[in-house]
């Protein structure tokens, strides 16, 4: 099912010899069962999950090509030729929302969609107002973070699939692992320092506008930057085990910083603004464009990513969160067990 498979520093490659033939017929079926409408075609976190996901698992091209991604035991697996290309929008989602559901349990985005599968591309500006936009909504870069950082559970994994890759040469993907970001900042007694403040000091992130309740609202979530390592007995887990697990997004940081004045003691922001410089400077980073078809894997706990800049307003990924519990047992805007 993975052939090719490769190794760059902690990133692992693979192409997927996969025939979808029959069995994408068969996942169609299985969903439309479970389904009274697709949600735009970006889907919801299932009440019956547990049960879908059995069901699923007895698809073939599921079964092998999960068994596969379980066998690779790393922080970040790079897919290529997925075999969804020129797929109708419908088929192919429901192709990656099955897959993600064989991982773990795929949450919604936000608190108003509810969608799962949620679009990585430019969206027309809004003039005015304190809208807080997100990296996923425009062009650019996107600095270094985990995804839901402001969120009280972060999902433990994410997927991206390159629909259609920026055909400007940007919009490259980076990756830096947790280890090298902690390697780079014991390196000083600084560094040291840093680790240790942010190990035990809460920070306040803000959430941005398209994740919270409402566009203008202003919502804050504070906890460590480095806290406990939280996935139990993972069918993921490298060896050795992650010292941490991080959360991490400077600016939703600083604005979080913004709107909690109170918590921005200099030792706090010295300690931030040495991360950051280690994080987008310092640490060894994994960088290349994805071409179009092609599926990465990044654990969300050990791993930050981002992207180089780009102008074509073309490129489209999309992105599926994974949390290793089911979604009836979460706790925030990301699970059904509301706040």
């Amino acid at each position: 099912m993975l052939t090719s498979i490769s190794r760059i520093g902690k990133i692992v490659f693979a192409n997927a010899a996969i025939d979808w033939n029959t069995d994408l017929d068969s996942i169609l079926e299985i969903l439309l069962k479970h389904f009274d409408s697709f949600n735009g075609n970006g889907f919801y976190a299932h009440p019956n999950e547990v049960q879908l996901r059995t069901e699923l698992g007895r698809v073939p091209v599921l079964a092998h090509f999960t068994e596969g991604l379980l066998g690779l035991r790393t922080h970040g697996a790079v897919i290529h030729n997925l075999g969804l290309a020129g797929l109708p929008e419908e088929r192919r989602n429901a192709a990656l929302y099955a897959l993600t559901l064989m991982l773990g349990y795929p949450t919604s985005t936000d608190q108003r969609t509810g969608r799962v599968a949620w679009d990585v591309r430019a969206r027309p500006a809004t003039e005015g107002g304190s809208r807080f936009t997100t990296f996923s909504e425009r062009v650019g870069n996107a600095d270094m973070h985990t995804d839901s950082s402001f969120y009280p559970m972060p999902e433990e994994q994410f997927v991206l699939y390159v629909v259609h890759a920026a055909r400007c040469d940007g919009g490259k993907s980076l990756l830096v692992d947790g280890d090298d970001i902690y390697d780079a900042l014991q390196r000083t007694d600084e560094g040291r320092a840093a680790f240790d403040l942010l190990c035990t000091t809460p920070v306040p992130f803000r959430v941005p506008a398209v994740y919270a309740a409402g566009e203008e609202t202003v919502e804050v979530h504070v906890a460590p930057v480095f806290g406990p390592v939280t996935r139990a007995a993972s069918r993921y887990s490298v060896k050795p085990a992650p010292r941490f697990a991080m959360r991490w997004r400077y600016d939703s940081i600083l604005k979080g910083l913004d709107a909690r004045p109170d918590l921005a003691t200099p030792a706090l922001c010295d300690a931030l603004a040495l991360m950051n410089e280690v994080v987008e400077k310092g640490a060894v980073r994994f960088e290349e464009q994805l071409p179009d078809d092609t599926l990465m894997l990044v654990d969300n706990h050990h791993m930050l990513h981002g992207r180089t800049t780009y102008t074509d307003e073309r490129r489209h990924l999309i992105r599926i969160r994974i949390s290793d519990v089911p979604n009836a047992e979460r706790i925030g805007p990301s699970g059904m067990a509301r706040d």
